[in-house]
């Protein structure tokens, strides 16, 4: 017997084969999604990186990476609204969200599905699914990392192009590998709504504002301990500043792509002129996190690469790095408090559910 499902959809191109990865080319899959553009040419499909060209704009791998942020936000807001603390240590955020398994039924039932989590008897619901038209997703034993299945020669497994995503596989899973699958069944009315989603947002930003992650942080880029420093400890603290700021940049970007995509947020049952506040708070703030994120790690980098060292005064004329690092991380900083703000009082007005 063989049955392999005519799968063309894109994995987002700076992830691996995470859940949010592989759902969301399965769910572009379950839903017959289609693009404008379908033709062109990607680099990255061949394996010699993303050079970001753009000329996958307005295609599926946009989708992707779209519902890829979107639903991290449910997960664990790694891509989105986590942020790094100033020592390296875990966020207590981070440690609740590393103790909890991956809720597929929380993303399946946002997405209006209902689902199975089956760690037994592989062969013959993955032959049910498939058969019905549905892949299956499978999590590789001894890993964090997920695979789909779309197909079955006898007891061989078909694999999708997981192309662009990192580092993709060579080879077809095999049922050895499969630790637990899971299975998507019938359509059903959404069962988790964008207050969900919302919810797990304010959960995480409010989380780090609590545990004062930036306050850490703005204590130890303070000009006032930064320049009485030798020289070496300057630059070990903004070589561990780059590190932190290093994220920022895309994690702006990466709040703004499913926001800023109306047909999306509606298709998933998210009112977008009802809530332009939020969205317009998101876009804007979003967009100063993406800029002023590049502009400390510039910051960063050309304080790094003086030639200085410690018997070397600190040059006068570049006192005002270390200021302007500390003034736009101040920026930085009300840019998540206003995002933050938006979110809650997104919660507190939010219509319920009739």
């Amino acid at each position: 017997m063989k049955k392999v499902l005519e799968f063309k959809f894109p994995f987002y191109r700076f992830a691996g084969l995470d859940l949010c990865n592989c759902y969301a080319s399965v769910y572009l899959f379950l839903q017959g999604t289609v693009a404008e553009n379908a033709d062109y040419y990607c680099q990255a499909m061949e394996g010699k990186g993303c050079n970001e060209c753009w000329a996958c704009a307005d295609s599926l791998q946009e989708k992707a990476e779209r519902l890829h942020h979107l639903f991290s936000m449910i997960f664990d807001g790694f891509w989105t609204t986590q942020r790094s603390s100033w020592s390296g240590e875990q966020t207590k955020i981070q440690k609740e969200l590393a103790k909890k398994q991956n809720n597929f039924e929380f993303l399946a039932g946002f997405t209006g599905y209902s689902c199975k989590k089956i760690t037994e008897g592989f062969k013959e619901n993955i032959i049910a699914s498939i058969d019905m038209g549905k892949p299956v997703i499978a999590k590789v034993k001894g890993e964090t990392t997920f695979r789909v299945i779309i197909g079955y020669d006898g007891d061989t497994l078909v694999d999708p192009d997981y192309r662009p995503a990192e580092n993709p596989p060579n080879n077809s899973m095999t049922y050895n590998e499969i630790e637990y699958i899971y299975v998507l069944c019938e359509k059903t009315p959404q069962k988790y709504t964008f207050l969900d989603v919302l919810k797990t947002m304010e959960k995480v930003m409010a989380s780090d504002a609590a545990e004062g992650v930036w306050g850490e942080i703005a204590h130890n880029m303070n000009p006032d301990k930064v320049l009485n420093l030798p020289f070496a400890d300057i630059k070990k603290r903004f070589e561990r500043f780059r590190q932190i700021m290093d994220m920022i940049p895309n994690r702006g970007h990466n709040m703004r792509l499913p926001f800023g995509d109306k047909v999306l947020l509606e298709k998933l049952g998210f009112d977008a002129d009802q809530h332009q506040g939020l969205i317009g708070v998101i876009m804007g703030q979003g967009h100063l996190l993406h800029e002023r994120g590049y502009m400390l790690t510039a910051i960063s980098t050309a304080i790094i690469d003086l030639p200085l060292n410690d018997a070397d005064d600190f040059p006068w004329d570049k006192h005002g790095l270390v200021t302007a690092a500390y003034q736009i991380l101040q920026l930085v900083i009300d840019c998540d408090a206003k995002i933050l703000q938006a979110i809650k009082e997104t919660i507190t007005h939010y219509p319920t559910r009739t």
